[in-house]
Protein backbone atom coordinates (compact mmCIF):
# COMPACT_ATOMS: atom_id res chain seq x y z
CA UNK A 1 0.00 0.00 0.00
CA UNK A 2 1.38 3.12 -0.89
CA UNK A 3 2.22 5.90 1.85
CA UNK A 4 0.07 9.44 1.31
CA UNK A 5 1.52 12.89 1.90
CA UNK A 6 2.86 13.58 4.80
CA UNK A 7 0.88 16.61 7.43
CA UNK A 8 2.60 19.03 8.47
CA UNK A 9 3.22 20.16 12.44
CA UNK A 10 0.79 22.71 11.55
CA UNK A 11 -2.05 20.86 10.89
CA UNK A 12 -1.01 18.33 13.42
CA UNK A 13 -1.44 20.79 16.09
CA UNK A 14 -4.19 21.89 14.56
CA UNK A 15 -6.36 18.56 14.88
CA UNK A 16 -4.71 18.20 18.55
CA UNK A 17 -6.54 21.44 19.62
CA UNK A 18 -9.47 20.74 17.52
CA UNK A 19 -10.34 17.00 19.36
CA UNK A 20 -10.52 19.63 22.40
CA UNK A 21 -13.90 20.63 21.28
CA UNK A 22 -14.57 18.93 18.46
CA UNK A 23 -15.50 14.94 18.41
CA UNK A 24 -13.51 12.90 15.65
CA UNK A 25 -15.85 12.88 12.16
CA UNK A 26 -15.83 16.68 12.68
CA UNK A 27 -12.88 17.53 12.53
CA UNK A 28 -12.11 14.73 9.60
CA UNK A 29 -15.10 17.10 7.45
CA UNK A 30 -13.45 20.43 8.69
CA UNK A 31 -9.44 19.30 8.27
CA UNK A 32 -10.52 17.06 4.79
CA UNK A 33 -8.57 14.19 6.74
CA UNK A 34 -9.45 10.31 6.79
CA UNK A 35 -10.96 8.83 10.34
CA UNK A 36 -7.96 7.26 11.00
CA UNK A 37 -5.21 9.60 10.11
CA UNK A 38 -7.40 11.64 12.77
CA UNK A 39 -7.35 8.77 15.14
CA UNK A 40 -3.16 8.00 14.94
CA UNK A 41 -2.54 11.47 15.42
CA UNK A 42 -4.28 11.70 18.80
CA UNK A 43 -2.89 8.25 19.50
CA UNK A 44 0.77 9.50 19.20
CA UNK A 45 0.20 12.57 21.34
CA UNK A 46 -1.47 10.00 24.03
CA UNK A 47 1.81 7.97 23.74
CA UNK A 48 4.53 10.21 22.98
CA UNK A 49 3.44 13.46 24.66
CA UNK A 50 4.01 15.26 21.06
CA UNK A 51 2.33 15.61 17.34
CA UNK A 52 5.72 16.38 15.76
CA UNK A 53 6.98 13.92 13.05
CA UNK A 54 9.70 11.66 14.19
CA UNK A 55 12.70 12.70 11.33
CA UNK A 56 11.78 16.15 12.54
CA UNK A 57 13.43 15.76 16.09
CA UNK A 58 16.46 14.54 15.83
CA UNK A 59 17.72 17.20 18.28
CA UNK A 60 16.26 14.20 20.81
CA UNK A 61 18.23 11.69 19.31
CA UNK A 62 21.56 10.29 20.03
CA UNK A 63 23.42 10.15 23.30
CA UNK A 64 22.58 12.53 26.03
CA UNK A 65 24.45 15.56 25.89
CA UNK A 66 27.24 15.69 28.56
CA UNK A 67 26.90 19.82 28.83
CA UNK A 68 23.44 20.92 30.30
CA UNK A 69 21.87 24.00 28.75
CA UNK A 70 23.02 26.08 31.66
CA UNK A 71 27.24 25.09 30.65
CA UNK A 72 26.30 26.08 27.27
CA UNK A 73 24.61 29.96 27.82
CA UNK A 74 28.04 30.02 30.37
CA UNK A 75 30.53 29.27 27.90
CA UNK A 76 28.86 31.59 24.95
CA UNK A 77 29.10 34.51 27.84
CA UNK A 78 32.60 33.97 28.43
CA UNK A 79 33.66 33.45 24.76
CA UNK A 80 31.60 36.74 23.39
CA UNK A 81 33.19 38.62 26.58
CA UNK A 82 36.56 37.70 25.56
CA UNK A 83 36.82 35.83 22.59
CA UNK A 84 40.31 35.24 22.58
CA UNK A 85 40.07 32.74 25.09
CA UNK A 86 41.43 28.97 24.71
CA UNK A 87 39.89 25.78 24.90
CA UNK A 88 41.65 24.79 27.94
CA UNK A 89 41.17 28.20 29.80
CA UNK A 90 37.49 27.77 29.21
CA UNK A 91 37.56 23.59 30.16
CA UNK A 92 39.12 25.16 33.50
CA UNK A 93 36.67 27.90 34.04
CA UNK A 94 34.12 25.55 33.66
CA UNK A 95 35.17 22.79 36.23
CA UNK A 96 35.84 25.93 38.23
CA UNK A 97 32.30 28.04 38.15
CA UNK A 98 30.50 25.20 37.20
CA UNK A 99 31.58 22.21 38.20
CA UNK A 100 31.30 20.75 35.03
CA UNK A 101 33.87 18.28 34.06
CA UNK A 102 33.95 17.90 29.81
CA UNK A 103 36.71 17.45 27.26
CA UNK A 104 38.03 20.52 25.40
CA UNK A 105 36.93 18.54 22.24
CA UNK A 106 33.13 18.78 23.52
CA UNK A 107 33.56 22.28 24.28
CA UNK A 108 34.81 22.90 21.02
CA UNK A 109 31.82 20.96 19.25
CA UNK A 110 29.50 23.06 20.95
CA UNK A 111 30.16 26.36 20.76
CA UNK A 112 30.66 25.01 16.76
CA UNK A 113 26.85 24.34 17.00
CA UNK A 114 25.90 27.27 18.48
CA UNK A 115 27.55 28.90 15.54
CA UNK A 116 30.95 29.70 16.99
CA UNK A 117 34.16 29.45 15.14
CA UNK A 118 36.90 29.40 17.01
CA UNK A 119 40.82 28.05 16.98
CA UNK A 120 41.72 25.02 18.99
CA UNK A 121 44.74 24.91 21.70
CA UNK A 122 46.83 27.19 19.93
CA UNK A 123 50.32 26.16 18.65
CA UNK A 124 52.12 29.31 19.51
CA UNK A 125 50.86 29.41 23.48
CA UNK A 126 52.31 26.03 23.31
CA UNK A 127 55.40 27.43 21.66
CA UNK A 128 55.67 29.74 24.26
CA UNK A 129 55.73 27.20 27.21
CA UNK A 130 58.07 25.58 25.39
CA UNK A 131 60.22 28.83 25.02
CA UNK A 132 59.88 29.53 28.79
CA UNK A 133 61.03 26.40 29.80
CA UNK A 134 64.24 26.72 27.76
CA UNK A 135 64.84 29.76 28.89
CA UNK A 136 64.52 29.43 32.84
Amino acid sequence: MTRGKALSDDLRGAILNMSRFLDIPEICHYTNCKKRTVERILEDYHKKGTVMREHLRLEMRGAKRSMSAGDLRFLTGVVRHSPDVYLDELRELLEETRGSEVSEATIWRSLKRCGFTIKKVCTMKAFTHILADICT
